[in-house]
């Protein structure tokens, strides 16, 4: 059975300026009917250079004489915004009478996480000392110290990043070795003879000679 006219309750009240607020529009309703109406929804409009769009609200009452009061007070009222612009304002039965139902839907994973085995296993993980390995220049040293890494019951892992700085050690000690055969194939300062011998032995020569 079709709702007659006199038994609609929801309006729209439109016409509102562009710029009001939901917090404003509810502060209006408020003052006269607080406590008289179960729903409202707001829909905000758009202000531009080119155009307005109003913005407009839809409001349950809970009785027809709540309706009749509403449209007797906010029909024909006037808005002002800031730059001194008025709005007449329009209250009209809502061509769809019906209101959103309300649902909630509750989870059903709700209240299941502290009964889930990976998470049960992540708490234990948490609580677990972590062993770490040990570096890489240990680990190395344990390796070139014959075995002794073994003999210690601690695993020796090659890695790539562990072949690079072997790699690179060894390149260094060759760099080294070479240096030192080229500073040991040069006369010392030792053995070279001194500028005062040389000046000594080009004397002696000249006395002879003379």
């Amino acid at each position: 059975m079709k709702k007659r006219p006199l038994d609609r309750t929801k309006v729209v009240w439109r016409h509102l300026p562009p710029s009001i607020t939901r917090a404003f529009l509810t502060e209006q309703i408020d003052s006269v009917f607080s406590g008289r109406y179960c729903w409202v929804s707001f829909r905000p409009g758009k202000s531009s250079q080119k155009r307005h769009t109003f913005s407009r609200a839809y409001i349950k009452f809970e009785r027809l004489e709540d309706v009749t009061e509403f449209a007797g007070f906010f029909d024909g009222h006037v808005f002002v915004n800031e730059k001194g612009a008025q709005f007449k304002t329009i209250v009209e039965y809502a061509p769809f009478q019906r209101v959103p139902a309300q649902r909630l839907r509750k989870d059903s994973r709700e209240g299941t996480l502290i009964t889930d085995p990976e998470y049960i296993e992540f708490l234990k993980l948490l609580v677990t000392p972590v062993e770490n390995l040990p570096s890489v220049e240990i680990q190395l040293g344990r390796r070139e110290g014959e075995g002794s890494g073994a003999a210690e019951g601690v695993p020796i892992v090659t890695t790539p990043l562990m072949d690079y700085v072997r790699r690179k050690r060894a390149s260094k000690s060759s760099r080294t070795r070479g240096k030192l055969k080229e500073k040991a194939g040069k006369p010392s300062a030792e053995t070279k003879p001194s500028l005062l011998s040389k000046l000594n032995t080009k004397k002696r020569t000249s006395t002879t000679t003379e």
